[in-house]
């Protein structure tokens, strides 16, 4: 138990010379909603991440809709050089699949969602000010939309629950499709004749469909098609409507009898013929694009031959009326791309746009460095060289394949070398993140005790009975023995400066461990009672306080880990979130809990629940700014901050749409920022 001298002591240590970069902090989520406050957050990216569908308002091209995970939805008004987060209704688990700009009516939108809880179809009619659900599809999944071309009232939508038709600009759905057909159920590509509006057609997970009477009969068009094909598009000649082309997971069909009868489409190579999206050049009837998994493709002879443009997953496309050589793209990973020639180069039109779940940031000398664990089939390495405001990702990364890093670290002193970790291995760069290789961790194990030496007599007598000097045996130094160990969990890694000294410390599964020469030897600290060590909390002036969370409590170090105490908490660790140590020896610690904030003004020796201002729920996290006493924590979707070191707090409104924070983070105590970690739009910041 920690005595109330030592916890006296480590409250009222004074900072000792050196600076610490840490990238440590806790996982929570926050929404934010409210009016604009001065300073605000700013949205600085990384840009990019999966764009999930793209839209062209086919009245004004310059206009465009694109939607990613988790209910986000953002415009651009200027071709896509920027993008504009919009405040659309947030469900969880959520994907935005199609969206549809009203041909008759610039300010109509209609966006397609499906989530954990259903989905649904969500209308605006101010040009995105204000949403309302369709009540007729009120959590249903909507998979896409379309307009007919001939009948500017009519728009239907496929669903998991069949076909939905409105005739009167989408004040009122009904089903057209038989719920008793379970092929019917689930669809997932709809189009509409070009001249024709009873026409319409259906994608499902097996096989098309159509109706040439606006949906009173359905007959199944599969002639052609190889079986169970998941249809993803129908596209549908805007010259010739009985020229009709369906993209499935078995590739790419044409029919020219309006479905009575299917081709297959040769030349994309089979592992790329899952394709999520076929377009037709509405210029040149010979040109067609297709938007596979790996990839996009485009024809110049009606499907003879292919030609591979990119390599990036396609998700959605849309083609500009106006101009067809100009192209945009919903990437996997990369977010918009966009093409002013037909596909021969597409650049990255990311502006604003943001879709990433950033797992970590650290400081690495004059630099921020940021690491998104699901990027393809790796990591994404992201750096800044000014404090955050823009982003670049690191290309051409090797010794990384395969490998998520979860964690990050690196040095105060210099850029180069970085530690990294997956959920169970260690992995060093020392070019600034272009090399990686796995390292063991190589404990260095203390040598056995030494028995005293013995008091020996300083001279010995000779066979003739004299006495001589005995010769002095020098003990041997035991040599140092290094041990490799393999941790099952690599929960996080930290970095600090102690002095002249660069520390890197490591929580696992096995214990904490701290490297002095950038992770290629450890130590174990001795943490009595702590089997494992899940986070390391420090304090913002990094004067060599820590605390320690373990499945077994709480323990504090004052001396950058060397000795440590145990600290006693009213609650389990389980329930412990996140630890503020403050720099001001007079203020108090902090701990977010799933119960609400604790207080302890005198170091850990008493402790008090729920200070005012802030509800006695869940508090993701906390974190002491600066070197005054202001403190900010992350209370069920809300910032709440504290001037006077948590005695009351108050609510900080943001502008920001369906914000969620899961990490509070301040480079150092002079770094004037502080930096979110959010769930889905990367890393943002305020004065």
């Amino acid at each position: 138990m920690l005595s109330k001298q030592m916890l006296s002591k480590m409250v009222s240590r004074l900072s000792t010379p050196g600076a610490m970069a840490v990238a440590a902090a806790a996982i929570g989520m926050a929404a934010w909603a409210g009016s604009a406050p001065v300073p605000d957050w700013k949205i600085t990216g990384p840009f990019g991440g999966t764009a999930t569908a793209v839209a062209l308002d086919p009245s004004n091209s310059q206009v465009l809709l694109s939607g990613g995970l988790n209910s986000l939805l953002f415009r651009s008004q200027d071709a896509g050089a920027n993008w504009e987060l919009m405040d659309f209704p947030r469900l969880s688990l959520s994907e935005i699949t199609s969206a549809l700009v009203d041909p008759a009516d610039s300010k109509h939108y209609f966006v397609g969602v499906i989530a954990a809880e259903g989905g649904g179809l969500f209308e605006t009619q101010d040009a995105g000010k204000s949403w309302h659900t369709v009540k007729e599809l009120r959590n249903v999944g909507v998979r896409a939309l379309a307009a007919a071309p001939s009948k500017p009232s009519r728009f239907v939508a496929a669903t998991l629950q069949g076909v939905w038709l409105s005739d009167d600009c989408g004040k009122t759905w009904s089903r057209i499709s038989d719920l008793q057909n379970l092929e019917m159920v689930g669809v997932s590509a709809i189009a509409i004749d070009t001249q024709d509006p009873n026409i319409i057609y259906a994608g499902t997970s097996h096989l098309p469909w159509k109706t040439m009477d606006g949906g009173k009969t359905w007959q199944s068009i599969s002639t052609g098609m190889i079986d169970d094909s998941d249809v993803f598009s129908i596209f549908v000649d805007p010259h010739n409507p009985s020229s009709v082309f369906a993209s499935a997971c078995s590739g790419i069909y044409s029919t020219d009898n309006r479905g009575d009868k299917w081709r297959k489409l040769m030349g994309i190579p089979n592992t790329s013929r899952r394709t999520h999206v076929v377009r037709q050049d509405p210029s040149n009837e010979s040109v067609l694009y297709a938007g596979t998994t790996t990839g996009l493709f485009k024809t110049i002879n009606r499907g003879v031959s292919w030609k591979s443009l990119t390599d990036t997953q396609v998700n959605s496309m849309a083609l500009d009326p106006a101009d067809p050589s100009r192209i945009y793209l919903a990437l996997k990973d990369d977010g918009i791309g966009k093409s002013n020639n037909g596909g021969q180069q597409i650049n990255l039109t990311n502006s604003g746009f943001v879709d990433r779940t950033i797992s970590g940031i650290t400081r690495s000398g004059n630099r921020f460095v940021a690491v998104e664990s699901q990027n393809r089939a790796t990591s994404g390495l992201f750096v800044s060289a000014d404090r955050g405001e823009t982003w670049s990702q690191l290309q051409g990364v090797r010794g990384l394949a395969g490998v998520h890093l979860t964690t990050l670290a690196g040095m105060q002193s210099e850029d180069r070398i970085l530690l990294g970790a997956s959920s169970h291995q260690l992995y060093k760069s020392i070019d600034g993140g272009m090399i990686w290789k796995a390292i063991p961790v190589r404990l260095i194990v203390p040598p056995p005790p030494q028995p005293p030496a013995s008091k020996a007599e300083a001279t010995r007598r000779t066979t003739r009975g004299r006495k001589v000097a005995r010769r002095t045996v020098r003990p041997v130094k035991p040599a140092v023995k290094i041990r490799e160990l393999n941790p099952s969990e690599v929960y996080a890694l930290y970095s600090a400066r102690n002095g002249i000294k660069d520390l890197m410390f490591a929580a696992t599964n096995l214990g904490l461990f701290r490297s002095e020469d950038a992770g290629e030897r450890w130590t174990q600290a001795d943490v009595a009672g702590a089997a494992g060590i899940n986070a390391l909390y420090f304090a913002p002036n990094f004067d060599g306080r820590i605390i320690a969370r373990s499945p077994g409590g709480l323990f504090a170090s004052n001396d950058f880990g060397d000795h440590w105490m145990e600290v006693r908490f009213p609650l389990p660790p389980s329930d412990i979130n996140d630890v503020a140590i403050p720099a001001d020896p007079g203020a108090p610690l902090l701990i977010a809990t799933r119960l609400g904030l604790y207080s302890s003004p005198d170091g850990g020796a008493k402790w008090f629940a729920n200070l005012g201002g802030i509800p006695a729920s869940t508090v993701a996290a906390v974190l002491y700014a600066g070197a005054n006493q202001t403190a900010y924590a992350v209370e069920y979707g809300r910032l709440f901050e504290s001037s006077g070191a948590g005695a009351s707090w108050q609510q900080v409104p943001s502008s920001i749409p369906n914000l969620q924070i899961r990490q509070l983070w301040m480079p150092d105590i002079a770094s004037g920022r502080l930096y979110g970690i959010t769930s889905h739009l990367g890393i943002i910041f305020r004065e």
